[in-house]
């Protein structure tokens, strides 16, 4: 049993009027992301006898406004989410060639493992920043502009680097790995950031795919 079917037993049989969030129930869609024994988990992906608990404690997911119970407002997730725009903005638009991206390239290096957010918000949930300051980008954000960034096909630099290379940005993480921990798709967010922060010192850095002829497009 996991903790999604314990909490459909309980809508069923003892409280009807019992309110959260799933769809895909196989840990695909992040809507079932709830505070499960103090930490940011899927529901359909936990299960009750590794928590080895005679009592489970669920909480919606810190940092959001709570709509009932365990249903929370991800609009504070989504607002951020979209001020590191994470749509690809094509170098050429319209173009129909298909892109090579190595994956031993850079892009491709990183790609394979930070690619898989599946913004069910529990990182948001785990830090500690959005606390203090709602602002913070938060780390699934961030992550998603990296790529963006690295990717040879987009060319929206300036707008990304204006909103990760800011005090509501990178430079506001603390580096606790409480969004590594919490991550159900064991992105390593924290790493994301480091790389920034490390990156965002050199010179031109990002800026020059937009002039390399050998950029996929």
């Amino acid at each position: 049993m996991t903790v999604l079917d314990g909490l459909f037993e309980i809508q069923r049989k003892i409280d009807p009027s019992l309110s959260f969030r799933c769809s895909c129930r196989v840990g695909m869609c992040g809507s079932c992301a709830m505070v499960v024994n103090y930490e940011p988990r899927l529901a359909c992906q936990t299960r009750v006898e590794k928590l080895k608990s005679a009592v489970i404690n669920v909480a919606p997911l810190h940092h959001y406004p709570v709509m009932k119970d365990l249903v929370v407002d991800m609009a504070p997730f989504f607002d951020q989410w979209k001020k590191g725009r994470p749509s690809l903005h094509p170098a050429i638009k319209g173009n129909k060639k298909l892109a090579i991206v190595p994956p031993d390239s850079e892009f491709g290096k990183h790609a394979a493992h930070k690619r898989d957010c599946i913004t069910c918000g529990a990182c948001y949930s785990a830090c500690s920043i959005p606390g203090s300051n709602p602002d913070y980008l938060g780390p699934a954000a961030i992550n998603k502009s990296l790529l963006r960034l690295l990717d040879p096909r987009d060319s929206l630099v300036a707008d990304r680097l204006q909103a990760v290379n800011s005090e509501t940005g990178v430079w506001r993480c603390h580096a606790q790995f409480n969004c590594v921990a919490a991550c159900p798709k064991s992105i390593p967010l924290t790493d994301s950031i480091m790389y920034l922060k490390r990156n965002l010192a050199r010179p031109g850095k990002f800026n020059d795919k937009l002039s390399d002829p050998n950029t996929a497009h």
